[in-house]
């Protein structure tokens, strides 16, 4: 059921291709509009695929009271990024993943904490991808892909360092192989499979998602989730918008995430996120 505007207590937002325009950036427009709701009493919480590291300074400064990253495998205080949820892949179930994953034309990265490792074992690795990928690719403004981050063997780290992974994401240069990845993966009972970008999966624990997240977050502050507003574009964003007393898909979202939603603001380069929070602010009932 459709929350009328006023009646808004909780804003979720995506990030990539929803609150950030195709530049990486935070139009003044939306920075305004997620002042506006904050100075009315309204929680503004972003839910993104983001490790908490990659995620813009600004964007946490107009956080409140938290940030969920890893599409929902992490909650954090903002702007603090105090841990205080965390959600893992089980170390039998990581090793069979990247058994299966080394096998693939795939750059393999292992979300944990608020970073993440790039394996250097696999076909992937072997074959150049992860050179070609990490040179195409700019997610944050001006660098590379995760830039900066470690290579390592992954598999290693959960047998001997007993390192936990939050989720697996898989890069592909072959459409072709991402959908061989799709037919090994989807079918598991006990993982979920999602994407953010057409070259990219993501592989997390059964029961994680954006959706589940942004549940327990309103639960946790006592806002029903018929006052509840989320933003997105991906598929990452279907369980949220789903969700949401307003789900909002953003004009550029992929048609499957618009058919979840109860209403189709403007693009990320319209300031459509702005338009959908300024809808829901006390000022618009008016």
């Amino acid at each position: 059921m459709e929350t009328s505007a006023g009646s808004v207590q909780l804003i979720a937002f995506d990030l990539d291709g929803t609150l950030l325009n195709s530049k990486k950036e935070i139009s003044p427009r939306t920075r305004k509009a997620l002042e506006a709701a904050r100075a009315a009493g309204i929680f503004t919480i972003p839910i993104t695929g983001r490790q908490y590291d990659d995620i813009h300074r600004e964007v946490k400064e107009l956080a409140h009271p938290w940030v969920i990253a890893n599409n929902g495998a992490q909650i954090l205080s903002a702007p603090e990024g105090e841990l205080l949820f965390s959600r893992t892949l089980e170390g039998d179930t990581a090793l069979a993943l990247l058994e299966t994953a080394r096998d693939l034309k795939a750059l393999i990265f292992g979300a944990c904490g608020a970073g993440g490792i790039f394996d250097h074992r696999g076909r992937g690795f072997e074959e150049g991808v992860t050179r070609r990928i990490l040179r195409r690719r700019e997610f944050l403004s001006g660098e590379d892909w995760m830039a900066g981050y470690p290579l390592d063997d992954l598999a290693e780290l959960i047998r001997t360092e007993k390192q936990n992974f939050i989720k697996f994401v898989l890069l592909f240069e072959d459409p072709g192989e991402r959908q061989r990845a799709f037919d090994l993966f989807l079918p598991r009972k006990d993982l979920y499979v999602t994407f953010f970008d057409q070259d990219n999966m993501e592989i997390l624990p059964a029961g994680i998602n954006k959706g589940t997240a942004l549940a327990a977050a309103a639960e946790r502050l006592g806002v029903p989730l018929s006052r509840v507003m989320a933003l997105g574009d991906s598929d990452n964003d279907r369980e949220m918008i789903r969700a949401a007393g307003i789900g909002v898909a953003m004009g550029n979202a992929l048609d499957s995430v618009k058919r979840e939603a109860d209403r189709i603001t403007l693009s990320c380069d319209e300031d459509g996120a702005a338009a959908a929070i300024e809808s829901a602010l006390p000022s618009a009932s008016a």
